[in-house]
């Protein structure tokens, strides 16, 4: 067994990397844990107008402040690839300051593909004694009505490959209708593999999320979660049985 001392962040994410930005170093800096997960597109803001040059010099910074604190976070993002394509991206790095890792978003809906491309490649990452993937929103549940896809099981697949644990970083709005979905979810995608699974989501002041932020049991128990209105941590300590 190893012990694993998770924080997971629903935050609040503007439009804008000035104000995303310094809250996500302040949270980094303040952090008491192995792991820290953020939403999805934390930094840029949920779209594909942000500015490449400047989210590079921002990803230096993150990855400066988690040196500092030896924290590891998982950041969302907007990204450009090799050939000048847009995605949806969460970036692990490392309590030494590294780049460990990168997942692209593999099932975006409809609305994402006006703007980004979808990720091709679904990768398990080791660090701290964990063996652990990411997903990003829809990449965990295919929602319906959002994307003419066939539901992939990622999660199981990545359970295949040896993860422990799955990071979920998500933007899933305050649409109420989906709540039962969401979490159903959630549960079942901890159980059939075997996971635990932390999730976070963007946040609001005024309306609830639809998808809790918090952490699953691999028997699909809440061992912890964030209220559903407004920007909230919560931080666990987990025990993960490395067979």
């Amino acid at each position: 067994m190893t012990t694993i001392r998770i924080t997971t962040v629903q935050f609040q994410v503007s439009p804008s990397k000035k104000e995303n930005l310094p809250r996500i170093l302040e949270y980094i800096r303040q952090g008491d844990c192995d792991f820290m997960l953020f939403p999805e597109m934390s930094l840029t803001g949920y779209h594909g107008d942000f500015n490449e040059e400047r989210t590079r010099q921002a990803w230096k910074q993150i990855a400066a402040a988690c040196r500092q604190s030896y924290v590891t976070a998982i950041i969302g993002t907007g990204a450009v690839l090799e050939e000048g394509q847009r995605c949806i991206q969460s970036r692990i790095y490392s309590g030494e300051g590294q780049l460990i890792g990168t997942h692209e978003k593999i099932v975006a809906t409809e609305n994402d593909r006006k703007w980004c491309r979808p990720g091709e490649e679904l990768r398990v990452f080791e660090h701290k004694g964990l063996t652990f993937g990411c997903l990003i929103g829809n990449d965990l549940w295919v929602t319906p009505g959002y994307g003419p896809y066939p539901d992939p099981r990622l999660s199981c697949q990545l359970a295949r490959k040896g993860a422990r644990l799955v990071f979920h970083s998500n933007h899933s709005g305050y649409n109420q209708i989906y709540t039962a979905f969401h979490e159903s979810n959630l549960a079942l995608r901890a159980r059939e593999g075997a996971l635990h699974i932390v999730t976070s989501n963007a946040a609001s002041d005024s309306a609830p999320v639809n998808a809790s932020s918090g952490m699953m049991s691999p028997e699909g128990v809440w061992l912890t979660q964030c209220p559903r209105i407004g920007e909230h941590k919560c931080t666990l300590d987990i025990e993960i049985d490395k067979e």
